[in-house]
């Protein structure tokens, strides 16, 4: 590096006042320093913060590396020199390192260090909500466990040197006016205390927090300026479909941390262990932390040990009617399967007997053998049917059923208890179900049988019917028939096929419908037609809603006295006389701007020019813009419909318009970010079918296209406009549901979230 010039010299002086550091008088703080005996840990990566603590500024030692942030931290650590080398030179090297030292002085900015002091300062006050925030990676701070100390290492070779220079200046006014200073820092390099928990424990504690929220948490251990611990788990949780919501859990002693891990591992081990009896939704509790519930009941510590307790009695008291059903299951299948060996012999006599007749009718002579020995077989056959009829009269005495009580008589049950309990209910259901698949299977099979028997009874009647004499007998037996008896037949299910219909997904398919939909409205739709609805993106909508709804309506003053002031505003404002020359055009065509990582040349629409508004505009001449604006909307809702099955979305603190035009959104967490913050929010869910007649707000509303340069899709907004009026809302399901609304870097606010979801049905 080249020495610095008498001119660069000058630049920096300012800042070395600012700083408070006299490089003819260096403060003896600077030139102490003693050996770190710092070993890097060979697992360590770089950026990945645990531990984020408080730190007096004195406590730090200041360190030089010439390397950069990319490099490993044992390149950097073996190659760093104290800040005293770098500030007052003694060999030819340490000149080099001065000028270098001027060089950084020189790139920093006052307006840069200011920042950081601002920055600290709120951080002194409180804790950011996600832990760490925007300018952690300034900090490379260490420490060493050896020596007990604290070190920053400052690459050299970065850009970002504000930082070091803060530090000098805290240290600086630490040492000569007493003015102490505790910065908030993520220190690098640093594994977990395991005071509250283990390191396997915090591993476990990632895996089970990821398991219920499908979002990998960030787990910290953060000091506060007293030095008390507190384990800080950060992530983002599903609230509603594919609505997410960051979450904090906040564990300030050891006896929370285990209450929570063992919690979150109960929880865990019974949905893996048995997922289809155990499913917990995860939600934000009022706190913005997490909270479990399985069937509407909330599952915490305090009740976990009454939830295993009430889970075990549930499942033996399920084990006891299982038990009791099994039994009774096998001795009515053992029943079925001998009437059914019962059914099976009758048949077969039954078609013996036909055989023997089908044998005989051969010839002359068997005909008339069959004829005089079928009255031996009929007796016989009488006689079985007789017996078997005082069988069945019988009065067959019933064993009562008893089952051992299994229930565990215990004050207290383990998540093994419940575990052995529940896999035992699980198997005995299987076994239970397996049964009476047997017993519909054995019952079918016998009215298959019984239908076989009754269709052979019924062509044993008609040959006993000819047996009168044995001409009649003969005549029936040389007939040209079919003699095979009709199979049993059983009643064919109807499968039903249904149209499988694709579900819109926003995040997957709004890119490819925005373009799809953007060309098709510029096809049908006329640049009046996207004005009108342009308008209608606006907050003049309210007052469209209200002259749709009386067109004599007339309190209109308000809104278009707004309209006016915003336009003095914008200095669009005219007289009657004058006009603007550039119209919608108010930029040339070589002016470039992006929408969607695009190009295009086109302007932005402007509510005060379509709507004509001057100084001399008259209530009624902006009554009569907006019923004509009315009358192109509803035109244009003939032209377009929606493109696919798919759910819109509003948020509002009030109740939905029923008769008015209303503005949905397709993706539902930009519904509730338009609505702002709020104690309580109403959303509103319309699901509507394909064809239903709706505008999509698409670059097209937006932008005029004079240029033919305007980007195809939904890159401004998402919303969707439907006039309510033509249709009706069925009512199907409400829920609640909170979600963290971050107000700033430090803090969120759990709002609660209302939803209402309806069909969306046109009127006939």
């Amino acid at each position: 590096m080249s020495e610095i010039t008498d001119e660069e010299l000058e630049e920096v002086k300012e800042k070395l006042e600012y700083i408070g550091l006299d490089l003819n008088n260096i403060p003896s703080f600077l030139k102490e320093f003693e050996g770190l005996d710092f070993r890097p840990a060979r697992t360590y990566v770089e950026g990945a913060h645990k531990v984020y603590k408080y730190i007096s500024v004195q406590d730090i030692e200041i360190l030089l590396t010439p390397k950069n942030r990319l490099n490993t931290l044992q390149e950097k650590y073996h190659s760093a020199s104290h800040i005293y080398s770098y500030i007052e030179p003694k060999t030819e090297d340490d000149i080099l390192k001065h000028v270098t030292f001027l060089k950084m002085l020189k790139t920093v900015t006052i307006e840069e260090i200011e920042k950081l002091d601002e920055l600290q300062n709120n951080l002194n006050k409180e804790i950011p909500f996600k832990v760490k925030y925007n300018l952690n990676y300034l900090w490379q701070i260490y420490y060493s466990e050896t020596a007990d100390k604290y070190f920053m290492l400052v690459p050299t070779e970065d850009s970002d040197y504000e930082s070091l220079f803060y530090l000098i200046k805290k240290q600086i006014e630490y040492y000569t006016q007493g003015k102490e200073q505790k910065i908030y820092v993520p220190v690098c390099n640093m594994e977990y205390s395991r005071e509250y928990l283990n390191k396997s424990e915090i591993s476990d504690l990632e895996k089970y927090v990821w398991f219920f929220t499908k979002d990998w948490p960030m787990i910290y251990e953060v000091y506060d300026q007293s030095e008390n611990l507190s384990i800080q788990i950060v992530g983002e949780t599903v609230v509603y479909e594919k609505i997410k919501s960051y979450y904090k859990i906040q564990l300030s002693t050891k006896e929370e941390a285990v209450k929570f891990y063992k919690l979150i591992k109960v929880l865990f081990i019974m949905q893996t262990e048995l997922p289809h009896e155990y499913s917990f939704e995860v939600s934000i509790n009022k706190i913005g932390g997490l909270e479990f519930f399985f069937n509407t009941k909330e599952i915490n510590y305090s009740n976990l040990a009454e939830f295993i307790r009430d889970e075990v009695i549930k499942n033996s008291t399920e084990i006891q009617k299982l038990k009791i059903e099994q039994k009774c299951n096998e001795k009515k299948l053992a029943e079925l399967n001998k009437k059914a060996d019962e059914k099976e012999k009758e048949y077969v006599n039954k078609e013996r007997q036909i055989a023997t007749f089908l044998a005989y009718k051969k010839t002359f002579f068997g005909k008339v053998k069959y004829y005089f020995a079928i009255k031996k077989m009929k007796a016989s056959l009488k006689a079985e049917k007789e017996e078997k009829k005082e069988i069945n009269n019988e009065e067959v005495e019933i064993e009562e059923i008893r089952v051992e009580n299994n229930i565990p008589n215990k004050e207290f049950f383990t998540i093994d208890d419940l575990l052995l309990v529940a896999k035992e209910n699980d198997k005995l259901s299987t076994e239970v179900k397996n049964l009476k698949l047997d017993i519909e299977a054995i019952t079918k099979k016998i009215e298959t049988v019984e239908i076989k028997i009754k269709n052979a009874t019924q062509y044993i009647e008609e040959i006993d019917s000819h047996k009168k004499s044995i001409f009649e007998f003969w005549k029936f037996a040389n007939k040209d028939k079919a003699l095979a008896l009709a199979p049993g037949t059983e009643k064919e299910e109807v499968v039903s096929n249904p149209k499988l219909e694709k579900v819109f997904d926003y995040e997957e398919d709004l890119e490819d419908l925005g373009e799809s939909v953007d060309r098709l409205q510029r096809k049908i739709l006329e640049k009046n037609d996207c004005d009108s609805i342009y308008i209608a993106s606006t907050e003049v909508l309210n007052d469209l809603n209200s002259l749709k709804q009386d067109e004599n309506y007339q309190n209109l003053d308000e809104s278009l006295n707004k309209l006016k002031a915003e336009a003095e505003k914008e200095k669009t404002l005219f007289n009657a006389e004058d006009f603007d020359i550039f119209g919608t055009m108010s930029e040339d065509k070589t002016k470039i701007k992006m929408l969607g990582n695009k190009k295009h040349r086109e302007s932005r629409k402007s509510k005060i020019q379509i709507l004509d508004i001057n100084k001399n505009t008259t209530v009624e001449n902006y009554k009569s813009s907006l019923l004509s604006i009315l009358s192109r909307i509803k035109k244009a809702l003939e032209k377009t419909a929606i493109s696919n099955n798919m759910s819109l979305y509003l948020a509002s603190d009030t109740e939905i318009n029923r008769q008015g035009f209303s503005v949905f959104n397709i993706n539902p967490k930009n519904a509730i970010n338009n609505l702002g913050k709020k104690d309580k929010i109403n959303m509103y869910r319309v699901n509507l079918k394909h064809g239903v007649p709706a505008i999509y707000f698409s670059n097209i509303i937006y932008y005029d296209n004079a240029n033919k340069t305007l980007p195809l899709g939904l890159n401004i907004s998402d919303k969707v406009l439907v006039d309510m009026q033509d249709f009706n809302l069925i009512p199907k399901k409400q829920k609640l549901f909170r979600i963290n609304q971050e107000i700033d870097e430090f803090n969120v606010k759990p709002e609660v979230v209302c939803l209402h979801d309806y069909d969306l049905v046109k009127k006939q």
